[in-house]
């Protein structure tokens, strides 16, 4: 996990990303890269994403790869057979947990309440998955939150934008940024990659600018 946590320090944005077509994974990536992005999370919500993870690893791209709405044990397993570097969870699951700390993975899960917040925090997890965070009270509850929690850091994921980016990156438990608005499925399905090197570019100057 450090790392991973050492380098999200740095680079700080996760795209998130549904693969819809095998054939924008490459230009995709090269896009994000070029952009200045460091890191990748491929959903779980399809059947293209072991594929995806496949077409990744094979062609060694200088990014860190994960997979995010890991559910299952078995998807935890394919997704690390294929290459991910890290999973993320849209909720707790006390089995995954602890498949990825055998296996030595970073794993992420996704938490919306103190009680998930304590739950994963028993399991010895102090990296959590804000979701999802605009819906489930956003900034404030991110500064509500950091009184009790001062320990617990914070990947935001769901409803952020380009324009209420800046407030989340100024909260001193956000760890990182998670987002499909980073590479909106449109844009992908449009073949845009100039507008989704625009987004990315845009992102990462919002961010130098909000930690100064």
């Amino acid at each position: 996990m450090n790392y991973f946590s050492e380098t999200l320090k740095k680079y700080f944005l996760i795209p998130v990303v549904s693969i819809e077509s095998l054939d924008k994974i490459a230009p995709l990536t090269q896009t994000l890269q070029a952009a200045g992005i460091k890191f990748l999370e491929i959903t779980y919500r399809n059947k293209n994403a072991s594929e995806a993870l496949k077409i990744l690893q094979n062609n060694n791209f200088n990014m860190i790869i994960g997979a995010g709405t890991i559910r299952t044990l078995a998807q935890a397993e394919e997704a690390i057979k294929y290459g991910a570097k890290f999973l993320v969870s849209p909720g707790f699951n006390k089995e995954i947990i602890h498949f990825a700390a055998k296996r030595n993975i970073p794993f992420v899960p996704g938490v919306d309440s103190t009680l998930s917040i304590e739950l994963a925090n028993s399991e010895g997890i102090s990296l959590l998955k804000f979701f999802p965070a605009e819906i489930s009270g956003g900034i404030k509850w991110l500064k509500s939150i950091k009184g009790p929690y001062h320990e617990i850091k914070f990947i935001p994921t769901g409803g952020i934008t380009l324009e209420n980016l800046d407030l989340y990156v100024k909260l001193t438990n956000v760890a990182g940024i998670g987002g499909s608005f980073l590479a909106p499925k449109r844009l992908i399905l449009e073949d845009n990659w100039d507008e989704i090197a625009l987004i990315c570019t845009k992102a990462i100057k919002i961010v130098e600018l909000a930690r100064g």
